[in-house]
């Protein structure tokens, strides 16, 4: 999990999370004249071609804006922009301060090009990326259960994620010495936010059939095809058919399907 400062969190694989915010800055779009610094361009009507800054959520090191970026931008980025560029606009996740950043670029009188800051956050508050899941399909060989298991590696929810997270900020608030903080961790895997998965050998599409399923209760014991076990799940769910969908429910109820290759 990545954290960003004020809150701000990314859960899940943060190109995805980069494409989704792309899409939701009104008007953006790819510009192949503009170097690789700009993630884009907005065509005003009155302004032209307006340059777009969006910080790199792969990269901790960009995701503040202080004078040293500020400088970048003005004195490198702006300068190879074409002379008919008459505004940019800068994205950022943190700011030293925005008093001081617009100062900086006041007292700096080496461009014409006006520079608009813009808040991220209020963009990241709107990104919603369904669960993510990673998992290969093996046949097996073994008599108990038939033959094929669909192994789930990675499992992400930024629902589920969120909500442990805020989970976690009042459990530190209200820490005592008595009564340390102790935050809710979750592995790299991330398999323990699943409580549920069926698979479908019938259909590709269309009406769901549960021709295999698991259920993980809460002391992490499986109950698999309606069968309580004192088994601890092991990341598959196996069934006799090939299977061609794979549904899981996260522990905060959603539930998402994939398809099976």
């Amino acid at each position: 999990m990545l954290e960003i400062k004020d809150g701000v969190q990314l859960y899940r694989n943060p190109v995805q999370t980069m494409e989704k915010i792309k899409s939701l800055i009104p008007g953006l779009k790819n510009e192949d004249s503009l170097d690789s610094f700009w993630e884009g361009a907005i065509s005003d009507s009155k302004l032209g071609t307006v340059p777009v800054y969006v910080p790199n959520l792969m990269d901790s090191s960009s995701k503040l804006l202080d004078t040293v970026m500020m400088n970048r931008i003005i004195h490198q980025a702006i300068p190879d922009l074409d002379t008919t560029v008459k505004k940019v606009i800068v994205y950022y996740i943190d700011i030293t301060s925005e008093d001081e950043i617009r100062k900086f670029i006041k007292d700096d009188d080496s461009t014409t090009v006006e520079i608009e800051l813009r808040d991220l956050k209020t963009i990241l508050d709107n990104v919603v990326i369904g669960d993510y899941a990673e998992f290969h399909m093996e046949e097996t060989h073994d008599d108990l259960y038939g033959g094929y298991a669909v192994l789930v590696d990675k499992f992400l929810s930024d629902r589920v994620m969120q909500k442990i997270f805020e989970f976690n900020e009042k459990a530190r608030m209200s820490a005592t010495e008595k009564k340390p903080f102790k935050p809710i961790e979750i592995s790299e895997e991330g398999l323990e936010l699943i409580e549920y998965l069926s698979v479908d050998c019938t259909a590709a599409q269309g009406e769901w059939h549960s021709d295999s399923e698991v259920k993980i209760d809460k002391l992490g014991y499986v109950i698999r095809n309606g069968t309580k076990t004192k088994e601890f799940w092991d990341g598959t769910v196996r069934s006799d058919k090939r299977p061609l969908r794979l549904k899981i429910r996260n522990i905060c109820g959603d539930e998402t399907e994939w398809e099976v290759c």
